[in-house]
């Protein structure tokens, strides 16, 4: 009798596991708001997840309330990928002398190394494209802690939550780099299973360090000529108008501060050290001159007497916008983007796909923790008289406090 096979589940559960250890920048993602695609109701593609109210201190014994203004953001279930592969004879290929060792070997890990890859990609994109803070200079690798240790203050001065997981990723590069002054301060992680995770580097600082080849390079925009504000913004505003010469390209990633217009601690709203606050721009931009562009940028500009307020004064018109500040010429400079990240910064969720029946095979698996969920459908095609296999997944992202809880660390 020919050998039946009968490992169904053991499919998507081994593809999780493998699909989990593989992940380096998704892990540092926050996943509970996966309970809300995972509802009785369709939710829809989006999701708006409220913040927490925050409140302005009262001074005497008088009584002054505050109107409830609670912020949301928006968490996008919008991205489907998977890997299909074929082939004539399930015998051949599967059942016959075939151990779960091999399966997994030659047709599971190839597979799901490759979704693991690209969710992290996709992970490491969102991050840089949504994340505000830069530190170090474009085009130059970092090669002592300093860069670090700025990302690292940056975070504290901007109330990151001292707990919870955090990572630092680098390119092999900088690591290379970075070998003659870290290779002895590395502490072993506490967690023995996370000095095995791809990537991993060693602990240091409170911080989880990880090489990953999931980053991306990011390409700085043309300003040519004065680049300021061109009408006085007013709190609350995530787009300001700019003077910029006609034919100035601005990317999505791209970072900016303005004259003036310092970072404020968001608890105390005191600005602890004179740093500028630094926007990043959401939407590209081909400047048509006169005035009358309109930049979008993060996070949403709060000035004083703001309950969120995040910048000492509002921007007003004519002041002067830097590109990349701390990069001396920036225009079209290319960069690798490292990420320093706390959970809080971003979320991560995965939904769950349905489990059609006239199949061969139909099994999924979601990771508790996680909420990533991968689905193996094996089905015949008599049309094509071929045996069809698909992996898919289904998940998204969005934004929490990347102001706070997120510095991008240029590199060469």
């Amino acid at each position: 009798m020919a050998n039946q096979f009968v490992f169904t589940n053991w499919v998507s559960m081994e593809a999780l596991r493998l699909l989990i250890n593989k992940l380096e920048v998704a892990q540092f993602f926050n996943t509970e708001y996966n309970k809300e695609f995972d509802k009785e109701f369709p939710v829809g593609a989006t999701v708006q997840v409220k913040l927490p109210q925050r409140f302005l201190i009262r001074n005497g014994l008088g009584y002054t309330p505050q109107p409830i203004n609670r912020l949301a953001v928006t968490v996008n279930c919008n991205l489907i990928k998977g890997v299909d592969f074929e082939w004539d004879s399930i015998e051949k290929a599967l059942e016959m002398e075939r151990s779960k060792e091999e399966i997994s070997k030659q047709y599971i890990e190839p597979a799901v190394a490759q979704i693991a890859q690209q969710i992290d990609s996709d992970a490491a994109l969102f991050a840089y494209q949504n994340a505000n803070n830069i530190v170090g200079i474009l085009g130059v690798d970092p090669n002592t802690t300093t860069t670090f240790m700025q990302a690292r203050q940056r975070l504290i001065e901007l109330a990151c939550p001292p707990s919870g997981e955090k990572g630092v990723l680098v390119p092999p590069a900088v690591n290379t780099a970075l070998v003659p002054a870290l290779q002895t301060l590395f502490n072993p992680s506490s967690d023995i299973s996370r000095q095995y995770k791809q990537g991993s580097i060693g602990k240091l600082n409170g911080f989880d360090w990880y090489e990953s080849m999931s980053l991306h390079r990011h390409t700085a925009g043309t300003v040519a000529g004065a680049f300021t504000v061109a009408v006085n913004v007013v709190s609350g505003s995530n787009t300001i108008t700019v003077n910029l010469t006609a034919g100035d390209t601005l990317n999505v990633g791209d970072v900016i501060s303005i004259a003036a217009v310092n970072q404020v601690n968001p608890m105390t709203r005191e600005v602890l050290t004179t740093v500028l606050k630094q926007f990043v721009i959401l939407q590209p931009l081909v400047a048509v001159g006169g005035g009358v562009d309109v930049i979008s940028v993060s996070p949403t500009i709060y000035g004083p007497g703001s309950q969120y307020q995040n910048v000492d004064v509002l921007p007003l018109a004519g002041a002067v916008i830097t590109l990349f500040p701390g990069t001396a010429a920036p225009n079209g400079k290319s960069s690798a983007q490292g990420l320093v990240l706390h959970p809080d910064a971003f979320a991560m969720v995965g939904v769950k796909l349905e489990i059609p029946k006239a199949v061969e095979i139909a099994s999924q698996t979601r990771d508790p923790e996680t909420g990533i969920a991968i689905r193996f459908i094996r089905a015949f095609d008599p049309v094509q008289s071929r045996m069809i296999n698909r992996w898919d997944v289904l998940y998204g992202f969005g934004g929490l406090y990347p102001d706070n809880c997120a510095v991008r660390v240029l590199c060469a």
